[in-house]
């Protein structure tokens, strides 16, 4: 890998610049290291809760400047709907901003069953509010002819006190009970790396691009979804005793972010 110029980097963000809130040691300093270079970075995760602003937010406390960079399974899932159509979102604040951004009509399923009358999609995405009243108008919705989107479908996701419900086990709910398939938006699915390709000015398939990730579920497969090489980061989920069966296998592992661009830029 060493004298590649000009990579456009997607970089996940949990297990890669942030673990359990905390930010990982070196990431910052790393990041900062590919600005220099004049690398392309664009940040990409499947957490959908949090405005775009928020996620920028967060970043810039952890000392790094992302304004304009950032891409959510929210703002690709509300890419699967056009502007003027109304859709109950079924999701937290970062689904709404993005459906409205969009130019298409958020609703709020708390409001009731028959409260909005027709409905062109539904948008699942994690929020802990989730609940009977959500569900049973969601389903409503579903059963009169709705689309169905999902921002990601992880099943669970990991907190300091064990695994949660994520929000592929809230879209199964919504599936089952509205008795329909779920198109995916978050990664790996086309709809987030068409967004990806979007925002950065390469092509898929162009050699030497890389995703970093600490999932290859996701973020490997995004990987091969784009035709770029998967870099996988040993400071998430994935730990090295799992590295070398990985299912996509990474082209480059390293401990964590900063390890790897040494690796890549020696």
């Amino acid at each position: 890998m060493a004298g590649l110029s000009d990579i456009a980097w997607i970089l996940d963000l949990d297990g890669v610049v942030w673990l359990a809130e905390q930010p990982i040691p070196g990431a910052a300093r790393a990041i900062e290291r590919l600005d220099g270079l004049g690398e392309q970075l664009l940040f990409v995760t499947n957490f959908s809760a949090l405005t775009k602003g928020q996620v920028e937010g967060k970043l810039k406390v952890c000392g790094i400047d992302a304004t304009g960079r950032v891409l959510t399974s929210a703002m690709a899932a509300a890419s699967l709907v056009q502007p003027n159509e109304k859709v109950l979102v079924c999701a937290g604040n970062g689904v709404i901003e993005a459906v409205e951004d969009r130019g298409a009509i958020a609703l709020d399923p708390s409001d009731g069953v028959d409260a909005h009358g027709s409905i062109d999609a539904v948008i699942v995405g994690f929020h802990p509010h989730f609940d009977f009243t959500r569900l049973a108008a969601s389903t409503r919705a579903l059963h009169k002819g709705a689309r169905l989107i999902s921002t990601n479908n992880d099943p669970t996701y990991p907190t300091p006190d064990g695994l949660l419900p994520g929000n592929g086990s809230l879209t199964s709910a919504l599936a089952t009970a509205g008795q329909v398939q779920p198109t995916i938006a978050g990664k790996p699915n086309r709809a987030i790396a068409d967004l990806a390709l979007d925002r950065l000015e390469t092509q898929r398939g162009t050699q030497g691009n890389l995703v970093v990730g600490d999932l290859p579920a996701t973020d490997g497969l995004l990987a091969v979804e784009l035709g770029f090489e998967f870099g996988l980061v040993l400071s998430g989920v994935t730990g090295a005793e799992d590295a070398a069966t990985c299912d996509p296998s990474p082209y480059i592992v390293a401990d964590d972010l900063e390890a790897l661009v040494d690796e890549v830029f020696p």
